[in-house]
Formats: structure tokens, C-alpha cells, sequence
């Protein structure tokens, strides 16, 4: 099957296959599990696609699948700059909940709220479970979005109302994590591939996806495009954490 090569290197990551290593020979054609392959949606280009699937459906399951968000639920988001985060933004506001970004900077406050975020907590001059409190008039959030882990969990769960869900679905710290004790609270672990491996689930997440998609209320963020010969470069700018959506590398 002939492949957009943006889409391509998307895919080769979302399969954990060595695909890009066949683009090398083949740049043009790949031969993949059907089930394993979704048209890609009317409406964006190559570029935008390759920023659509993982952070969204990773974003789609956690919020939908998982913790059954509802509108009016507020939202705490983590890493919300990241492309899953600034995903989840926009999920949550298409299902009519309120996102509440988190993020490690200040600085990326004015690109968090043109995003859809409702209100942005910089933790570098932020208490995240105070302004939590404050942003929710008092309560708490109704689900908080972690994907960072490490040993700051326990204090981020005390942004969450009693009876609140924090669902954990990355590891950018990778220390230990910390464990939350601030009952009645649920804690789910969430790997996108128990959903995008089910097809009946990955119907879903397409429709969902292709449903925002045509009403403009999900827009994948493309941060930077690199060339696969700047793939160097590319690394060194992820490291950097300045980017606000996806690095996208073309090959």
C-alpha cells in the first residue's frame, strides 16, 4: 500500500515495528496488518495526519474510554504543552468539559489557552492543588490527566475532588512514582495500545477523531517539521522542551 512518508513514520512508531527502516528501501510501498491501518481522515495534509493518531487516541481513551468524562467535568491536564496534552485539551472541550492545563512554564500560558484551556497553571510559580481548588470553586478537578508520573503524583492527586479519577497514561519522569492517599480517589492505569489494538475501539476513536476533525473542534498541533536528515536536530529540540504540539519528521 502506498503511504504518505509523514504518515509513514507515524505508523512505523504506533506498530513498534522497524518500518522505517524498510522506507530506506522502499520509501513508497509497506506491507502492514489491515487491521492495524485507518484511512486517514478528509481534511489534514500528511503533516497534520502524522500528528492526529497517537496523541488523540491516546488522549481519546484515557478521557472516554476510561474515565468516562461528562460535560461540565473539569479537567486537570499535565505536560499540556506535550501533543498528547494539547489533544486532551481539545478532547475535553468537544465533550463539553472544562480543561485546566498544567504546564512547567509560564511562558507557554498565552499558546495553553489559545489551545482551549480554560485557565493555565505554571508550576514554576503555581501550587497546582491550590489553584486547582480555585479554578473549580473549591472542589477539586473531576479527572486529572497525568502524564508525567514521578515522585510529584501524591501532590497532584490532592488537586482532585473526593471521589475523583486520576488516570496515569506517561512516564516523563521517570523516578519512581509516588502513591496517592488522599480516599476516595481512583487511580487508573492507562496504555493506549489495550484500545488501538481492539478494532472495535479503534472505530470508535475514528469516529470520534474524524467527527472533531470536521467540526473544527480538534486541530492536531504541528510544533516544527524536520527532514529525516535533521533527524539530530530534531532530538536536541524535543530535549529542549520548548515545543507547544508535535515534532513531526518527514522522510
Amino acid at each position: 500500500m502506498a503511504l504518505d512518508e509523514a504518515v509513514a513514520l507515524e505508523l512505523a512508531q504506533c506498530l513498534g515495528e522497524d518500518l522505517a527502516g524498510d522506507a530506506a528501501d522502499e520509501p513508497d510501498e509497506f506491507a502492514v496488518p489491515a487491521a492495524s491501518v485507518v484511512p486517514r481522515p478528509a481534511g489534514p495534509d500528511a503533516t497534520a495526519a502524522a500528528a492526529l493518531w497517537v496523541a488523540y487516541s491516546t488522549a481519546y481513551g484515557a478521557l472516554v474510554e476510561k474515565a468516562a468524562t461528562r460535560p461540565g467535568d473539569h479537567v486537570l491536564i499535565t505536560a499540556a504543552s506535550s501533543a498528547v496534552g494539547l489533544a486532551a485539551i481539545q478532547v475535553a472541550r468537544q465533550l463539553g468539559a472544562v480543561p485546566l492545563a498544567v504546564t512547567r512554564s509560564g511562558a507557554k500560558k498565552d499558546a495553553l489557552l489559545a489551545a482551549g484551556a480554560e485557565a493555565v497553571i505554571a508550576t514554576d510559580r503555581d501550587d497546582v492543588s491550590e489553584a486547582a481548588h480555585r479554578h473549580t470553586g473549591g472542589a477539586g478537578a473531576d479527572i486529572i490527566l497525568d502524564t508525567v508520573m514521578g515522585p510529584g503524583l501524591a501532590d497532584l492527586s490532592k488537586a482532585a475532588k473526593p471521589g475523583g479519577t486520576l488516570v496515569t497514561a506517561g512516564w516523563l519522569d521517570p523516578r519512581p512514582a509516588s502513591f496517592p492517599m488522599n480516599w476516595p480517589l481512583t487511580i487508573i492505569g492507562y496504555a493506549s495500545f489495550e484500545h488501538t489494538l481492539d478494532p472495535t475501539v479503534v472505530r470508535r476513536i475514528a469516529a470520534f477523531l474524524e467527527a472533531g476533525l470536521r467540526t473544527g473542534a480538534l486541530r492536531p498541533t504541528v510544533d516544527r517539521v524536520f527532514g529525516l536528515d535533521d533527524i539530530v536536530a530534531a532530538h536536541a529540540y524535543l530535549e529542549e522542551g520548548r515545543q507547544v504540539g508535535k515534532i513531526v519528521v518527514t522522510v
